[in-house]
């Protein structure tokens, strides 16, 4: 009994310590992008493709935090472990999150209104293609519920979950592939990164503490939107960590050669 309030306490400090991690890791881009003027070097898709993202994932908390179809229908599933292992930090973290890059994305569709050097930037046809075709997907899993029997809305949920583990490969490839075509990470702030991926690990720690408690390593992968993304997490931030402090260290993007910024992110997807 006191080793399992011990592993509570610390799953409880661990949830929460990436919690602010995680949402801290949001501010550095903001304030980057304050200071310069600018949105130079970040990506639009990268941005927008997050908006979505982290709704989904504040979707799938809030479902099972909340519904109790969700959790009843999770408990018969996982009868050892009963209870969902999704925490309110994760809720809150996404749903944060969510608000900070409708700012972020602001940046990019209202550059006028903030004052911005940088021209309106437009979202490439590629992005808005895996925005509405994730949209039509959970539109068929809800429609799916209603004529198969086989299917129940935790399905649902995982596929909302599953939604945002896609959207954080997709959005996270524009960036790496717009920092490989600029040979520079300028305009995107390392910062964020480091604060990301610091969270990405204490996310996946207290995952497996959890599942740990309970006895019952279905927890993992019944949480597999959050198992998901702490790796995916994991591995984009050391392509951008390798990207900034070894390949295109201390390399302006004013000396390097290469497509413009202001160029849509995906090449050719928005030509006329």
């Amino acid at each position: 009994m006191l080793n399992d309030t011990w592993t509570h306490a610390i799953s409880q400090t661990l949830g929460w310590t990436y919690f602010v991690l995680w949402s801290l890791s949001f501010y550095p881009q903001v304030l980057h992008n304050h200071r310069r003027r600018s949105t130079d070097g970040f990506s639009v898709d990268f941005a927008v493709l997050n908006i979505l993202g982290l709704t989904a994932y504040t979707i799938f908390n809030a479902c099972f935090l909340f519904s109790p179809v969700v959790r009843a229908q999770y408990g018969q599933r996982h009868p050892e472990g009963a209870k969902p292992t999704v925490q309110w930090n994760d809720f809150l973290y996404a749903l944060h999150g969510a608000l900070v890059c409708c700012l972020i994305g602001s940046h990019f569709l209202c550059a006028s209104f903030w004052k911005f050097r940088s021209k309106i930037k437009r979202v490439s046809t590629l992005a808005l293609v895996i925005i509405g075709g994730c949209i039509g997907v959970v539109a068929l899993a809800i429609l799916y519920v209603w004529v198969s029997a086989s299917w129940k809305w935790i399905d649902v949920v995982y596929v909302v979950g599953m939604i945002k583990v896609f959207l954080t490969a997709v959005k996270y490839t524009p960036q790496a592939v717009m920092n490989y075509l600029r040979q520079s990470t300028a305009g995107f702030s390392i910062f964020a990164v480091l604060l990301d991926l610091t969270g990405a690990l204490l996310s996946l720690i207290q995952l497996v503490l959890d599942s740990s408690l309970q006895a019952d390593w279905s927890g993992t992968t019944g949480n597999v939107a959050k198992l998901s993304l702490g790796n995916i997490t994991l591995v984009f931030d050391l392509i951008f960590i390798f990207q900034h402090f070894v390949l295109y260290r201390e390399q302006p993007a004013e000396r390097k050669p290469g497509p413009s910024e202001h160029d849509p992110l995906l090449y050719g997807s928005n030509e006329p």
